[in-house]
């Protein structure tokens, strides 16, 4: 009998181990997945609604069957229709630990912590009210500036003077600070005066006027060779036609432009001949296959018309 008490103590104190492993599975899992998230829980929600489908309708009519006889038959069309819908649907619903919430209504996490007072100077709220401040500033809400001068590390080679959420260098009479914002060298601590700067203008205008001169003048030549090419076109239109371009009439302005075509074809055919010739046979002196001086002859009297 004693045994069978143990065995019960025994199988209880498992089950309970079991019970308990699985509840810390369940809280480690929850925690991994999203550290604000609490519990899950599954709703169900009822859902009534109406939607459209497409409904058959049979329509019946005579026709003629074999045998020249009527039939009866029917023909399907479809119309449409709305019928009345309710079902069920699952939703998750998420509850945020205390200090965290979701980002939006419908989140499944909640990943957005809580900080009752606001983070001031740029600073985060990254767990429930505990801020991460941004560079220079210190405090439970940042809004303790920082003493960059008093931590005990050197920031500037001189004198340094403490600012909100940051700091300044200096330099002493005789030194200007360096590009560095922190170093100090010898210079000049004269600002830039209006001449200087009005120098500076002047000579970036006369630049300015020289390109502009040099494109004008590359402009004016371009111009006066365009004004001799259109010269030189004019006199020879006027050599080759038998009248003044003014007094031409349609139809002789048609028959040159015929000219002009057949003057470009006849070019095209003797630059392909100088083509062919260029690849002559010099063994049989002749003009390569299907080329002989027939057709030279022939377009020696084209060009002579």
């Amino acid at each position: 009998m004693a045994s069978r008490d143990e065995l019960y103590n025994l199988l209880g104190g498992l089950s309970s181990l079991l019970l308990l492993m699985s509840v810390q599975g369940a809280k480690g899992g929850s925690l991994k997945e999203s550290q604000g998230v609490c519990s899950k829980q599954m709703l169900v929600v009822p859902l009534h609604y109406n939607e459209s489908y497409s409904q058959p309708v049979y329509k019946p009519y005579l026709t003629m069957c074999n045998g020249r006889r009527i039939c009866s038959t029917y023909r399907t069309t479809y119309r449409v229709a709305w019928r009345e819908v309710k079902r069920e649907v699952q939703q998750t619903h998420v509850v945020c630990c205390q200090g965290w919430k979701k980002r939006h209504p419908g989140a499944l996490t909640c990943d957005e912590a809580i900080c009752a007072k606001p983070c001031l100077n740029r600073g985060v709220c990254v767990r429930p009210e505990q801020c991460q401040c941004a560079p220079g500033w210190g405090g439970k809400h940042c809004h303790v500036d920082v003493d960059e001068c008093r931590t005990g590390v050197t920031l500037c080679s001189h004198h340094c003077l403490n600012t909100a959420g940051s700091f300044t260098c200096g330099c002493p009479q005789g030194l200007v600070l360096g590009p560095d914002g922190r170093t100090c060298a010898e210079g000049n601590l004269e600002p830039p005066t209006g001449a200087s700067v009005l120098s500076v203008a002047v000579r970036e205008a006369e630049h300015d006027e020289h390109a502009l001169r040099r494109e004008i003048r590359e402009l004016r030549g371009r111009l006066e060779r365009l004004e001799q090419w259109a010269g030189q076109a004019g006199a020879w239109v006027r050599a080759v036609l038998p009248m003044p371009p003014e007094e031409l009439q349609p139809e002789q302005v048609a028959e040159l432009w015929g000219w002009s075509d057949r003057i470009e074809s006849l070019s095209d055919q003797v630059l392909l001949l100088e083509e062919r010739l260029g690849a002559c046979s010099c063994e049989d002196n002749s003009l390569g296959p299907g080329l002989n001086r027939q057709p030279i002859r022939n377009l020696s009297r084209t060009l002579a018309l």
